[in-house]
């Protein structure tokens, strides 16, 4: 039996949806055949080396789904590129249609199982997405790590850095950065990790100021401090589940709000991810799925 995926993904996005998404595959493959599939080959070929998945493919759009899966499979799909009427006809198509959000204000339609940190019920698995790689303890020979993203279309980083020199960050580059931009950013941060050393890097951090909120609750699961700086170019859906977990928010960036946020940082409830893991989902993905006639 084969569990496929979907996880949107592009240089405006980011990889938040893929990290969650295969953060989940990564449980289902050691019991299924997983298929992973995403928006762009780039980031199909990441979720291979980097993360852990056996198979991956990009799709130059999400509607080409339907050339990969047959009608009664089994999905997971984590995007919002879909209208209602084309949501409808996907839940119609597939045998177990999974949909992954962490929009605080959606609820399961009709047919879908929804997979969400906020949400309790029927039709609903509550639980966290973040690969359980990083609940292992480690030495946090990281000082201080900045990681603004996977993506940085607009250069918004460019105006922040010099305002960061002081405090004596290094930095984790974004998947999706330029190709320049590492030798425009050098003169501001005590040192530059490439968006390779991604996982090493996040277990290493002993506080670790983050514009993403998945990374955030990594770097959370490994007991280090965290805080959460809002990207104007973002959503807000992480917010309340980085606040329930103890991850500071200091809101938009202000070197005034840092300073107070370094030094009311503290380690965030390590117990309340453990409890909501991205295990817990995955088991009950498998209950349901053996559940079925």
């Amino acid at each position: 039996m084969t569990i496929y995926f979907y996880a949107k993904t592009d240089n405006r996005l980011g990889l938040d949806r893929l990290r969650r998404t295969a953060a989940l595959a990564k449980e289902l493959q050691k019991t299924h055949e997983v298929y992973l599939m995403t928006t762009e080959f780039r980031s199909a070929t990441y979720a291979k080396r980097e993360l852990g998945i056996k198979k991956a493919v990009g799709l130059e759009d999400f509607r080409n789904i339907g050339t990969i899966c047959e009608r009664g499979d089994i999905i997971v799909y984590d995007s919002d590129e879909h209208n209602e009427r084309i949501h409808r006809e996907m839940i119609d198509y597939f045998g177990h249609f999974f949909r992954i959000s962490y929009d605080p204000k959606d609820l399961p339609k009709e047919g879908e199982i929804l997979i969400s940190p906020y949400v309790v019920g029927a039709n609903v698995i509550n639980g966290i997405l973040v690969d359980m790689d990083f609940f292992e303890q480690g030495s946090k020979e990281i000082s201080r790590l900045f990681f603004y993203g996977d993506d940085d279309y607009n250069k918004g980083l460019l105006d922040i850095a010099p305002k960061l020199s002081s405090f004596d960050f290094e930095l984790l580059e974004g998947f999706y950065f330029f190709v320049n931009m590492e030798e425009k950013l050098r003169p501001y941060f005590r040192a530059i990790h490439s968006y390779e050393e991604y996982g090493e890097a996040i277990k290493r951090a002993n506080l670790c100021l983050s514009a993403s909120g998945q990374s955030a609750l990594e770097v959370a699961a490994g007991g280090a401090k965290v805080i959460y700086m809002q990207r104007e170019d973002k959503d807000e859906e992480y917010v309340p589940l980085l606040e329930r977990v103890g991850v500071l928010n200091m809101g938009y960036f202000e070197p005034n709000r840092l300073h107070e946020a370094i030094v009311s940082a503290k380690v965030p409830n390590q117990d309340y991810l453990s409890a909501n893991s991205v295990e817990k989902v995955a088991k009950n993905v498998q209950k349901l799925i053996e559940r079925a006639p």
